[in-house]
């Protein structure tokens, strides 16, 4: 087999990672992206390895071709998009606070006429009052409904062909359609509507942790913790668990034509090795 030079194995990145991309929405974990590589490669009769382009490693390699956004995370793997995906690869780059519920309603439903909505730090509640209010307390502005599109908007926009179109028209609706016409859309596949859950996640939590930094109210108050959904960076990134037979058998056709420098790259989830080393005993 012939080894692909720098060139086209930066365009083949560039299809493995859209590829995936388009079929996932979601940034995808570099060990799998390197696996789709040197699958794709041998399907052509050739092989890569960065270290035989000159690089040190595959992070080094990604580095080299622009059109490729990647997000480096301590103790676990990079992930990788395609560069006009930038705002969605960063709401899977760290772990994200839980909202307290009331929070997350306090900040995302729209302002109701005549009344103000108030945090107060003593009883640590959230409260509604009518206009002119007498409860003292912290201001909260509800997120626009302007904002609130324009976030839907931005991630549409960051989405792959397949669904892109579809769902910047669901915005083009009148009044509350509008949202109802994007969640019917959203809901069409499993894996947007992961990756908008996560996407909308991240701005709301941005948007209140600005607020609570400009009024000094401590982290601890509105939020509860890590969401369940982010231990295990490489598992929110997996879809979800359909596989038949054949795969399997693909998968694993696949994993012993592997070179074991390359198999040692892989990265595997703990509680896989635990899960097989008992299953063994």
């Amino acid at each position: 087999m012939s080894l692909l030079n720098l060139t086209d194995s930066q365009a083949l990145l560039i299809r493995v990672v859209q590829g995936l991309y388009g079929k996932r929405h979601s940034p995808i974990p570099g060990a799998l992206v390197k696996a789709q590589l040197l699958n794709e490669a041998a399907s052509i009769g050739a092989t890569f390895n960065e270290r035989e382009l000159g690089l040190r490693n595959f992070l080094d390699f990604v580095k080299t071709v622009p059109d490729i956004a990647v997000q480096v995370r301590a103790g676990s793997d990079m992930l990788l998009a395609p560069a006009t995906a930038g705002d969605i690869l960063s709401a899977y780059a760290r772990p994200l606070p839980r909202l307290r519920r009331d929070f997350w309603r306090a900040f995302i439903e729209f302002p109701i006429p005549n009344t103000v909505r108030l945090y107060d730090p003593t009883e640590d509640k959230i409260f509604v009052e009518n206009l002119p209010a007498a409860r003292n307390g912290i201001i909260i502005e509800p997120v626009t409904r302007d904002v609130q599109i324009a976030w839907r908007r931005s991630f549409s926009e960051e989405q792959a062909e397949n669904v892109r179109g579809s769902l910047l028209s669901s915005l083009d609706a009148t009044g509350t359609s509008v949202f109802n016409q994007f969640a019917r859309r959203v809901r069409e596949n499993p894996s947007v509507t992961h990756a908008w859950n996560r996407y909308l996640q991240k701005q709301i939590t941005d948007y209140v942790a600005a607020w609570a930094s400009a009024n000094n109210v401590p982290e601890e108050r509105w939020c509860s913790g890590t969401s369940r959904s982010d231990v295990g960076a490489l598992k929110e990134a997996m879809p979800m668990k359909t596989h038949s037979i054949g795969q399997r058998s693909e998968l694993y056709n696949f994993l012993d034509n592997l070179p074991i420098e390359d198999l040692l790259q892989l990265r595997v989830p703990l509680e896989w090795v635990l899960k097989v080393t008992r299953e063994k005993k």
